[in-house]
């Protein structure tokens, strides 16, 4: 059979792999899988701003390379390990994760290695080498001198690969720019390898361990509400957060990083977290189109944990950060993320549950009515008259009707619903510490009584204390009140 030879260019396919939209954050993520998977157990990266023209570099103790096999130099051909039978282990996929991430990033990429028993080699990736050169696909050999303290660290240890870029062009351009990141990359890191780094591997930006953030809180910070294995290579697991007003700390309010708040806050952080043989690929939530983001869900968090054998299954894109639900496996996550929502709106809601189901057969047990106004489109929110409370001031004749529904009508006229929005925005977490109170004050169990002892003029006492804890507030505080009035 005849066929004819298309070799892509190299210059144009290399600028083209440039714009596969990694980050800079998941263009480390994937050499820190390549370091993993080589069985390192400490990997350094570092940023060197070298006056306005900056170098990466990340350095590990792995297995290393040599030159037997050109083991090395096969290392830069794209999609050079896709069809290998993977160790349960790698982390690796497409075998495009080290050039491509690096080129995301920088012009050259730089590999120096060693293998146990074997000399120091290196070669380059650099793109205006193979501009320059233009004879194909050209690995270029550095000059020693240039990556000096490169072999020479390598030199002291028995094995490992150290990765550089240079003509590194999408680098921030501003000093305090380029500090800030390293923030943000150490903050993603610390989040997809977690679980790597409580295991035991180093993971460090220069001389600074990352301590590990993992998207759901610990110990006292969350509960396990379901597992749930859907294949022999993939389970669930749903978890309910703790809800904020028992926060040991103001967990959003404070500047450190932490599993409570994460990247974007709170109720953002909410979502199906995926695992792929213990890397995070998710590190932000979201819940891939099962339900949408509320505040209903906010405490919500979904584990899917799936080996690197069930890749077929899962879709994976080639900067390793998002994958698709199969099929097959959507009317189990979604039944378990309903779950989950529904779990975290009883949190969420005030009150003990029993308390508020209580409410239900009872007619004006709340003290706000929220109805829709059809002509505006709007909801509307608006002081019940007709609630137990506001009843007995007007049949003890403490306030007139009229008076008291002029009152309430500019209450519920003025409810500043535009800056509760706004505050909600800004930090919603807030709002859900707003009842805090575990206890009547002296002044309200003192109403109370007045409105038990009434009501017991028309009732029995046992009547008479269902009756008051038929109606907000009373409904939330029953022991309390048992204790209160010896029933």
């Amino acid at each position: 059979m005849i066929g004819e030879d298309f070799t892509p260019d190299p210059s144009s396919l290399l600028e083209s792999t440039r714009n596969l939209g990694y980050s800079i954050q998941e263009a480390v993520s994937d050499l820190i899988d390549n370091s993993i998977t080589a069985g390192a157990k400490n990997i350094i990266y570092e940023f060197h701003w070298n006056n306005g023209v900056p170098h990466f570099l990340l350095k590990d103790d792995g297995k290393g390379m040599s030159n037997d096999k050109n083991e090395l130099i096969n290392s830069f051909k794209l999609g050079s390990e896709k069809e290998k039978v993977r160790d349960s282990k790698d982390l690796g996929r497409f075998g495009f994760g080290m050039k491509t991430a690096s080129l995301s990033q920088a012009k050259s990429l730089t590999v120096i290695s060693k293998k146990q028993g074997y000399k120091t080699i290196y070669r380059s990736l650099d793109l205006k080498f193979i501009s320059d050169i233009q004879s194909g696909w050209k690995l270029k050999i550095p000059d020693e001198i240039d990556i000096i303290n490169e072999i020479n660290y390598l030199d002291k240890v028995s094995s490992g690969t150290i990765i550089r870029w240079d003509y590194w062009d999408r680098a921030p351009k501003l000093k305090d720019d380029f500090i800030n990141l390293i923030s943000e990359i150490n903050n993603y890191l610390s989040v997809c390898f977690h679980r790597f780094i409580e295991s035991g591997i180093n993971i460090m930006c220069h001389d600074t361990i990352l301590k590990p953030h993992s998207p759901i809180p610990d110990r006292e910070g969350s509960f396990l509400y379901s597992h749930v294995e859907i294949d022999q290579n993939a389970k669930l697991s749903a978890y309910i957060i703790q809800h904020p007003k028992h926060w040991q700390e103001n967990y959003e309010e404070t500047l450190n990083f932490n599993s409570f708040r994460l990247f974007e806050g709170l109720e953002r952080q909410q979502g199906i977290y995926i695992y792929r043989s213990n890397r995070l690929l998710t590190p932000k939530g979201g819940w891939l189109g099962q339900i949408k983001n509320g505040n209903s869900a906010k405490l919500a968090r979904v584990v899917i944990d799936y080996s690197n054998k069930a890749d077929h299954l899962w879709s994976l894109d080639i900067t390793k950060t998002n994958a698709s639900i199969p099929y097959e496996f959507k009317p189990a996550i979604k039944e378990l993320v309903e779950a989950a929502r529904n779990q975290s709106l009883n949190k969420i809601t005030r009150g003990n549950r029993e308390m508020q189901n209580r409410l239900s057969p009872f007619n004006n047990a709340l003290i706000w009515n929220i109805t829709k106004d059809k002509e505006f489109n709007a909801f509307k929110y608006s002081v019940d008259i007709n609630h137990p409370l506001i009843k007995y001031y007007i049949s003890e004749k403490l306030i007139s009707e009229k008076d008291i529904k002029i009152l309430l009508e500019t209450i519920s006229a003025n409810l500043p619903v535009s800056k509760i929005i706004s505050n909600n925005d800004e930090n919603p977490s807030m709002h859900d510490r707003l009842y805090k109170k575990d206890r009547l004050t002296n002044e309200e169990l003192h109403q109370a009584k007045k409105l038990f002892n009434y009501q017991c003029t028309l009732m029995t006492r046992p009547a008479a204390f269902s009756w008051l804890l038929s109606f907000e507030p009373f409904c939330y505080y029953e022991s309390q009140l048992k204790a209160a009035f010896n029933e």
